[in-house]
């Protein structure tokens, strides 16, 4: 009874798998949105119940929604690194809703880690004069580190190392 909006995926590879969510109203907007929520969240993170469904809504308003459904990480993929992500992910994702829906352009959503993702993902793509998404919001992202804020009071250096070590 969670993720109850129809989607469809519409393509997949080492990574994730993109999912479609098809308008439900008359009027649709030509240009889709991609979701990106972080890598330990599944993909309905943001449709858990009817009621409150991010995704819902915005079908509602008229948009295609694309949401990306990250693989969970396991040993087979532990040489995956950041780059990886961002190509086989939000970029490869671009390609195929594109190919999907005919429109280059898309609005961009970023959620937690997703959200990180998605600002390094526009740098990359200013970099190669990239503009295939025309907007980005941001949900709950951290995007300045050496301004982590609040959460300096749970980590210092030593907690940071320590952990990068268990992963």
């Amino acid at each position: 009874n969670i993720a109850t909006t129809p989607r469809k995926a519409v393509y997949q590879n080492e990574l994730m798998q993109l999912v479609q969510d098809e308008p439900a109203s008359a009027e649709v907007y030509k240009r889709p949105l991609l979701i990106m929520p972080p890598r330990i969240k599944t993909y309905y993170n943001l449709d858990l119940r009817e009621k409150n469904s991010l995704v819902k809504w915005c079908i509602e308003q008229g948009l295609t929604v694309f949401v990306i459904s990250w693989v969970n990480p396991d040993k087979k993929r532990a040489g995956k690194d950041f780059v990886d992500y961002m190509l086989e992910g939000p970029l490869a994702a671009l390609g195929a809703i594109e190919q999907a829906t005919g429109e280059r352009e898309v609005n961009a959503l970023g959620y937690c880690l997703g959200g990180t993702l998605l600002v390094a993902t526009l740098a990359y793509m200013a970099a190669k004069k990239d503009k295939r998404i025309v907007s980005a919001g941001f949900m709950s992202s951290l995007i300045d580190f050496p301004g982590a804020g609040e959460l300096e009071v749970f980590i210092d250096k030593s907690q940071g190392q320590a952990r990068a070590k268990r992963i």
